[in-house]
């Protein structure tokens, strides 16, 4: 059930903003978003997740590109009971041609995250976003208020505060990085592609709560 006035927005990526397709860079950019409406809601997830852990014997955090295949298939197995929904935009780079976001990839994750937020569609007000500290200079998000900013001011109301967590001890923010890169991977042209973890949480992705945008831009410049 939801708690009225209550959303809490865990944010993670997946892939790169380079463009030196063919030399290391990911074909796509994905921007994920694991949106939660309740208190227990979240310690649930938690428990779940400290169970898997448990179950591989695992002490370090769950990372969809450092993890086995094995550990990424109990993953979504265990993480099925729990109520979140998934907001994701994927961005096809090569579709790109603002000069501004092909040449900084903080630009193009920052563009990504503020994509992510404010097309909501009314789902998230008054939200408390985290983001993993360690990727707030790669996101270019360097601080909170940065970020509330850029948000409220297209979409306002969207955000009430933004908070920098240690992805090692944030389980949600893991959360957030097995899915987006369960998204990317069943996206992504550069390398060989499958839609088997993806398919696992896919009802999460239904709107107006959740979102599978596959973004394309014209050829127009935006401003990040």
């Amino acid at each position: 059930m939801r708690q009225a006035g209550w959303v809490h927005v865990y944010i993670d990526d997946s892939g790169d903003g380079g463009y030196k397709f063919g030399r290391g860079s990911t074909s796509h950019l994905v921007m994920a978003a694991c949106v939660f409406r309740h208190p227990g809601d979240i310690r649930h997830v938690v428990q779940l997740i400290d169970g898997c852990a448990s179950n591989r014997r695992m002490t370090k955090e769950f990372k969809y590109s450092e993890r086995s295949e094995q550990t990424r298939d109990l993953f979504f197995e265990v993480i099925a009971p729990a109520k979140f929904h998934v907001r994701t935009i994927i961005i096809d780079k090569s579709t790109i041609y603002s000069e501004k976001l092909r040449e900084s990839p903080q630009a193009l994750k920052s563009f990504a995250i503020r994509m992510l937020l404010t097309k909501n569609y009314g789902q998230i007000r008054g939200a408390k976003v985290f983001i993993d500290g360690d990727d707030t200079k790669a996101f270019g998000v360097g601080d909170g208020d940065y970020l509330i900013r850029m948000v409220n001011g297209e979409s306002p109301g969207t955000i009430s505060e933004v908070r920098h967590m240690n992805s090692l001890a944030s389980r949600p923010i893991q959360l957030a990085d097995m899915v987006a890169g369960a998204v990317l991977r069943a996206v992504r042209t550069d390398q060989p592609n499958s839609s088997a973890h993806l398919e696992t949480f896919k009802r999460r992705l239904f709107q107006p709560e959740g979102s599978y945008w596959f973004f394309k831009t014209s050829r127009q410049i935006f401003d990040p």
